[in-house]
Order: C-alpha cells, then sequence, then structure tokens
C-alpha cells in the first residue's frame, strides 16, 4: 500500500458524471459514481460524511455551486458510491462544463481524490 503525507493510506478514486434529469433551467439531481479501491481491493465502509466535493470554475449564469451539497447518498457495497448533487438553495443548474475534485478520507487515514465532469445541456 502507498502511503502519503503523514502515514495516510493512499486510496485509488475514479468518478464518473452523468446529467441524469438535471438539465438546463431545472434544479433535479445529476448522477455522479465514484468508485473507491485500495492496493485493488474494493473499499466498502465509507458514508457519505466521508466525501468532499468542490466545484471550481464558474459556469455562466450558474447562481450557486453544488460544492458539499451531496442530497442522495448510496453504498452500493462493491467500492461503488452513487452520489446525487444539485446546485445549493435550489438553484437552477447552467448548461455547461460543470468540473468538481471530489475528496474521500475515512477516520482511519485513508485518503484519495478524483476529478469530475458534469456536463449539463
Amino acid at each position: 500500500m502507498k502511503t502519503g503525507a503523514g502515514g495516510a493510506t493512499a486510496l485509488t478514486i475514479a468518478a464518473q458524471a452523468s446529467a441524469g434529469a438535471a438539465a438546463n433551467g431545472n434544479s433535479h439531481p445529476a448522477n455522479i459514481m465514484v468508485l473507491v479501491s485500495c492496493a485493488g481491493w474494493p473499499v466498502t465502509d465509507l458514508t457519505k460524511d466521508h466525501f468532499t466535493l468542490m466545484e471550481y470554475f464558474e459556469v455562466p449564469g450558474q447562481q450557486a455551486p453544488f460544492s458539499n451539497n451531496i442530497t442522495s447518498f448510496r453504498n452500493v457495497g462493491t467500492g461503488a458510491y452513487l452520489l446525487q448533487v444539485k446546485p445549493i438553495n435550489g438553484a437552477p443548474w447552467r448548461s455547461g462544463h460543470h468540473i468538481a475534485q471530489i475528496l474521500v478520507s475515512s477516520a482511519d487515514d485513508r485518503q484519495g481524490q478524483a476529478g469530475v465532469k458534469l456536463i449539463i445541456r
């Protein structure tokens, strides 16, 4: 296992996003699937509190980001985690490429991160 700063165990994170029901002008949730593994083994013991989501780039017309607004969370039990996100305060989505960073950390000092692009049309 790889260790990082301070002896933290490195997690491998991969993510894919889909607009789902989210579209320009509405505030329906978008979907993000996050795969988490450690040394090739699925990590199955995480909760919503272990995930931090940060949207960094503004999309023209977007009133609020979806940073840390995980409205639905499901641990599938295979190392896959299904997140649904919406803009903060019920703001509507705007068309564009929404770029975010997903940070995963656990109480036993396992950490990892990945980027994800959510395309809203």
